[in-house]
C-alpha cells in the first residue's frame, strides 16, 4: 500500500512539474488556437478523402503471438501471449456527401479564425 501511495505522489510530482513548464501565456494560446488547429485537420482529412476515394479506418484488435519461454525445471516451452494489434483498412467514400462536408468545414473556417484572433488577442494582452 505504502509503495502505490508512493507512485502516485511521484506520478502527480512529475505530472505537475511537466505542465509547469508552459507560461500560462503559451497554455492560453495552444487553448486559443485548438478548435482552429482541430478544423485545419478535419479540413486536411476530408480533402485526402475526396481525392483518393477512400478513407484509412484503424481499429485495435487482439493478436495472440507465439513465443518460446524457458522455466528452470522445465524444458523449453512454447508460451502465447495476448497483445493488441492496430489494423488499418480502406473504407469506401461517397464523393459527394464527402465534398459536401468538406464545403461546410471550410465555411466554418472564417468564422473560427476571427474567433481565434480575438482569443489570441486576449491571450497577448493579459
Amino acid at each position: 500500500m505504502e509503495k502505490a501511495v508512493r507512485y502516485i505522489f511521484g506520478f502527480t510530482l512529475v505530472a505537475g512539474l511537466i505542465a509547469a513548464c508552459a507560461t500560462p501565456q503559451q497554455t492560453c494560446l495552444r487553448a486559443a488556437q485548438a478548435e482552429l488547429v482541430a478544423l485545419d485537420r478535419e479540413i486536411a482529412e476530408a480533402e485526402r478523402a475526396v481525392a483518393r476515394g477512400y478513407r484509412m479506418s484503424e481499429a485495435v484488435e487482439p493478436r495472440t503471438t507465439l513465443h518460446i519461454c524457458a522455466w528452470p525445471r522445465e524444458p523449453v516451452l512454447f508460451c502465447t501471449r495476448h497483445t493488441p494489434g492496430a489494423s488499418a483498412e480502406r473504407r469506401p467514400v461517397n464523393r459527394a456527401a464527402e465534398e459536401a462536408r468538406l464545403e461546410s468545414l471550410r465555411a466554418q473556417r472564417p468564422g473560427l479564425i476571427v474567433q481565434t484572433e480575438a482569443a489570441v488577442a486576449t491571450c497577448m494582452a493579459g
